[in-house]
């Protein structure tokens, strides 16, 4: 095993914590940018030095500039797919709380005019002069039966 492959693992398993340990906030947003400017800068670099590329891969055990770049792109994609698929899933869970929030909702505003309803009667029971007749008319009234 060459050293690149060694930190290549290395790389691999703590891009993969970080990962699945960075909480959206401004620390994240942070480290983000930080990396956008890393990245920004080294493909600078690389672009302007060629060789510079070659030079590295060389010292990590690697023949050529563009397989140094392969690797870290595949590092790079398996990133993305792990951030892409925790942003996706923090987003379901959001739409289950709210579609739960709106189903609790819609039975509340289905169970006021049946609640309305059942205190009309309740009222009416409770007067004098209709009471026997209303709660003759009540299929749920103890009268009634």
């Amino acid at each position: 095993m060459t050293l690149f492959q060694f930190l290549l693992i290395i790389g691999v398993v703590v891009a993969t914590g970080l990962a699945l340990r960075l909480l959206p906030g401004e620390r994240s947003l942070a480290l983000k940018r930080i990396l956008a400017l890393l990245f920004v800068v080294a493909a600078v670099l690389a672009i302007i030095f060629p060789t510079m590329l070659t030079v590295i891969a060389r010292f990590f055990g690697i023949g050529r500039g563009t397989d140094l770049l392969l690797y870290v792109f595949i590092v790079a994609a398996l990133l993305f797919a792990v951030a892409t698929i925790r942003a996706k899933a923090r987003s379901d869970a959001r739409v289950t709380e709210l579609a739960r929030a709106v189903a609790l909702m819609e039975a509340r505003i289905a169970e006021q005019p049946e609640r309305e309803a059942r205190d009309r009667r309740a009222d009416a029971s409770d007067s004098p002069t209709t009471g026997r007749a209303a709660a003759a008319d009540d299929p749920e009234s103890d009268h009634a039966r």
